[in-house]
Formats: structure tokens, C-alpha cells, sequence
């Protein structure tokens, strides 16, 4: 019986060993970047001033998820995304047809169609941000946690 066991363990020892990879120290040379070239590049913001055509809460198909605001600027129609949030939260986006904006973001080719990944809207002097600094969409916040943290003191009496 011993000998079964001391058998077994054996086997069972170098099937573990078969499975497992190369124990080597990982090098300079071994080790592989990848770089992607991303979606949102800040390096490339541009800022478009222009006129409020219309505002579409659910896009057509084709496009990206999400709002989008159609924009009239002088040097034609731009389609900007503003994403799923824009139209929600504590402070949502307020624009309407006719209105004057400048937006701030990053014109795309997605899906084989031009569009304009919107990081700020300005409305007057209210500015909605829609993107982080990356490019990555804005959720929303909570009305009531919105309000609890915009009466927070920082700092005070002791």
C-alpha cells in the first residue's frame, strides 16, 4: 500500500510540475508594453463655439449611447456627445435650441461618423463638466449627497 501512495505522490508531483510555467526571473528585454492609442487624447482639445440646433436625450442608431447636442458652428454642423448623464443628477446640463455655447473636447471617428467627445459645456456663465480630464464620462451625484457636501465646512473652530 505504501508503495501505491509513494507511487501516486509521485505522479501527482509531476503533473504539478508540467503544469506549472518557467520559474525564471522576469528581464527588461522579457517584458512587452503595449501601447493604445486612446480614445480621449487631451493633448488634441479643441474648444467649438456655435449655436444650439437640437438636442437629442436618446440617439439615433448608429451613434454613441448616450445624449448628444447638435451643434451649428461656422464651419458647419457638428454632432457633440455629451454622453448618458449630461441631462441627469445635481446639476444637469440645461441647453436648448437657439441657445450660444462653447464646448471643450476631442473630435472622434466612431462607428465610420465624425463626433465631438465633450468634456465642458459652457451656457452663459454656467459650466457643465461632462468628461474627466481623461475622457472618461461624468456620473452623477446624488441630490441629497450633492447638497450634504456643498454645506460641508472644511477647516473651522476648534
Amino acid at each position: 500500500m505504501s508503495k501505491l501512495l509513494g507511487g501516486l505522490g509521485v505522479v501527482a508531483l509531476l503533473a504539478l510540475s508540467a503544469l506549472a510555467g518557467p520559474l525564471q526571473a522576469q528581464t527588461a528585454t522579457g517584458v512587452k508594453t503595449v501601447h493604445h492609442t486612446p480614445f480621449y487624447d487631451a493633448t488634441k482639445e479643441v474648444t467649438l463655439q456655435g449655436t444650439v440646433e437640437n438636442v437629442l436625450r436618446t440617439p439615433s442608431r448608429g451613434m454613441l449611447p448616450g445624449a448628444h447636442v447638435m451643434l451649428a458652428t461656422g464651419s458647419g454642423m457638428v454632432d457633440t456627445h455629451v454622453g448618458p448623464f449630461a441631462f441627469k443628477g445635481f446639476h444637469p446640463l440645461s441647453v436648448a435650441p437657439g441657445e450660444r455655447v462653447s464646448v471643450v473636447g476631442v473630435m472622434k471617428t466612431v462607428r465610420g461618423n465624425e463626433v465631438f467627445l465633450v468634456r465642458t459645456v459652457k451656457v452663459g456663465d454656467d459650466e457643465f463638466k461632462i468628461r474627466n480630464e481623461h475622457g472618461v464620462i461624468l456620473t452623477p451625484m446624488n441630490p441629497a449627497i450633492a447638497n450634504a457636501k456643498s454645506k460641508k465646512t472644511v477647516g473651522g473652530a476648534r
